[in-house]
């Protein structure tokens, strides 16, 4: 049994994809190691996988400022990490890194969306990705990517040794994702799902998350396929959210466009397995994992063509150009006439999602300290 220290100071109030990966990569390396992880304070309620093995170090909320956060991480949190532990995980590498490691150190990192999608971020943080990153990944070992896409995207931008670049997909929390969880007809109450829909599980993020062009293929789409079907957003407002918003009150459509915010992991299972189509517009993924939650979830599934969307979604999804509404509302119409096909992308999602599970990733990362 290894003494593990986790950094989950970027743990985003538990409403990311980066949250998702902390949460059950931590859940899973518990079952035969004892985890010491920092959270903020603010976050223990958040932290919703519980385990006999896991402890966590609190650190105050002040520290929920991004700044103070990143400094903090950088250059003080090194010193809470002692002999005692075995080694030590960063699981949000792209976000959070130190100027030194006073232990062995194993750090994921999920992607560099921010070289390929214009005007994704501020100044400030592009230049810490682009700069600063780099010369504090440089004494790190073992970086796992997770997807072969991101590994490319590390050798081609950071210029790193591709021996140190470790790929480890991300899992499906099988135990969750495996049939509908709950009374759906009270969650459609709740959430006022009066119709059957199609989906997006994402950050309301703009322009990188790219809802917009998502919207505009399903305003092109013909009424009797809008009077039937809704377009669910589901996700935590982000950057620049209020771009997505103001065309949605803008839009004629406005009715069938409905925006759910963030939702628990428990109702996630229910709002998946009732979407008629899943549909990930985005201009770029480091991994995807609602995309194979959406597979698990037996639900046919529509992709940009892109980044680690095309290596996950390869021969089950359905692609189009995510540039183009046009080509959005194309592939929706053609997929929704077409129920083989539709019952085709399921099974073989289906098998494809049994790739991807959290306790073989956990059991790498021990792997990859023992060969260290």
């Amino acid at each position: 049994m290894k003494k593990i220290f986790v950094s989950a100071l970027a743990f985003d109030d538990g409403k990311s994809g980066i949250s998702n990966y902390i949460e059950n990569t931590i859940y899973n390396l518990a079952q035969d190691n004892k985890i010491y992880v920092a959270l903020l304070e603010k976050d223990i309620g958040n932290f919703k996988r519980k385990h006999k093995n896991i402890h966590f170090i609190l650190f105050p909320n002040i520290l929920k400022s991004s700044i103070l956060n990143l400094i903090f991480h950088m250059f003080f949190l090194p010193f809470y990490v002692n002999k005692d532990y075995d080694f030590m995980f960063l699981p949000a590498a792209n976000r959070r890194l130190m100027a030194f490691y006073p232990i062995f150190t194993i750090a994921t990192f999920h992607d560099l969306s921010q070289f390929n999608v214009s005007n994704k971020y501020d100044f400030f943080r592009m230049f810490y990705i682009k700069h600063i990153i780099p010369i504090f990944l440089k004494p790190i070992k073992k970086i796992i990517a997770v997807s072969n896409n991101t590994k490319l995207d590390m050798e081609k931008h950071f210029n790193i040794d591709s021996q140190r670049i470790i790929v480890n997909y991300n899992g499906v929390d099988k135990e969750l994702f495996h049939s509908p969880k709950g009374d759906f007809e009270k969650i459609k109450e709740k959430l006022s799902l009066n119709k059957k829909y199609f989906l997006y599980v994402s950050r309301l993020e703009h322009p990188g998350k790219n809802h917009l062009n998502l919207i505009k293929a399903y305003e092109a789409l013909p009424f009797e396929i809008k009077d039937e079907y809704d377009l669910v957003l589901v996700g935590n407002q982000k950057e620049n959210s209020h771009v997505i918003i103001d065309h949605i009150q803008n839009s004629k459509d406005k009715e069938s466009i409905k925006i759910l915010g963030f939702l628990e992991n428990e109702e996630l299972p229910s709002i998946f397995y009732n979407a008629k189509l899943f549909i990930f517009p985005s201009y770029y993924e480091g991994f995807g994992i609602p995309l194979i939650e959406a597979m698990a979830m037996k639900v046919p599934t529509l992709c940009a063509s892109n980044s680690s969307l095309l290596e996950i979604g390869k021969d089950v999804s359905a692609f189009f150009d995510e540039y183009s509404p046009l080509s959005i509302k194309n592939c929706i119409e053609e997929v929704l006439s077409d129920e083989s096909k539709q019952e085709e992308m399921v099974a073989k999602g289906l098998v494809e999602v049994k790739k991807y599970d959290w306790s073989y990733h956990a059991n790498k990362i021990i792997e990859l300290y023992k060969t260290r």
